[in-house]
């Protein structure tokens, strides 16, 4: 997967769906870098470091996740950058850090609902031995919002409800107009099928209206306008 530049500030490499890894942000500043999220593995956060690597771009002095699920999370214990993460987000890797990752320790996190079939097929996929997996919290933990500070470009993390799951922040970095979303705007996988819960993308929807962005960059979609993202989720939330 390439490093795209998407703004002044802000690159970005895009999901793969093959293994659910998931979109990873840069935000380059004159005191330093925060990258937007961990990657599902150490690999896929070595592999985004190679690619900035690759385009003479330091590493990331700051690394904070969108929230707690494996995908996003996993590749935290990586990075040698100072690691953030909301307090919620935080209490479930705690969590998450004492699971085993045996197949009978897989198979009842999915009888107990712990866990989904469709992670529970990606985390095979992406993990050829289970017992590289490493869970652990961020070093800096936040309620509510915080700002990193880089310089000419600052980096806003905020909380916000979301009907993809309960410990959801997004970025914001005013100075390109951009958000950077993860998977707040998603659904959740029932068996087969991903459905909004209406009362939580209504709320989301009037959440992220408020907030001041041109573009926002998406966990598993491609990149879109504020336009239409929320036109998008207006007719999701019109179908329910």
């Amino acid at each position: 997967m390439k490093l795209t530049k998407f703004s002044e500030h802000i690159y970005y490499m895009e999901h793969d769906p093959e293994t659910d890894r998931p979109t990873l942000g840069y935000v380059k500043g004159e005191k330093g870098s925060f990258m937007m999220d961990a990657g599902n593995s150490a690999a896929h956060y070595h592999h985004f470091i190679e690619k900035l690597e690759e385009n003479n771009l330091p590493r990331p002095r700051y690394l904070s996740l969108t929230h707690s699920h494996w995908d996003h999370s996993f590749g935290l214990w990586a990075t040698e950058a100072a690691t953030i993460a909301g307090g919620k987000t935080n209490k479930e890797l705690e969590k998450m850090s004492h699971w085993s990752w045996d197949d009978e320790s897989m198979e009842k996190r999915l009888e107990t609902g712990e866990d989904t079939e469709f992670s529970d097929e990606h985390i095979r996929k992406e993990y050829s031995h289970r017992s590289d997996i490493k869970v652990k919290a961020a070093e800096i933990s936040f309620n509510g919002s915080m700002t990193i500070d880089l310089g000419d470009v600052t980096c806003i993390l905020r909380e916000i409800v979301s009907p993809h799951c309960r410990d959801s922040v997004v970025f914001i970095i005013p100075q390109d107009g951009v958000i950077f979303l993860g998977d707040s705007y998603c659904s959740v996988p029932k068996g087969e099928v991903w459905v909004y819960d209406k009362v939580l993308l209504m709320a989301y929807i009037d959440e992220l209206a408020k907030i001041d962005f041109r573009l926002a960059l998406k966990g598993h979609h491609p990149p879109q306008t504020k336009e239409e993202i929320l036109a998008e989720l207006k007719a999701e939330w019109k179908k329910l």
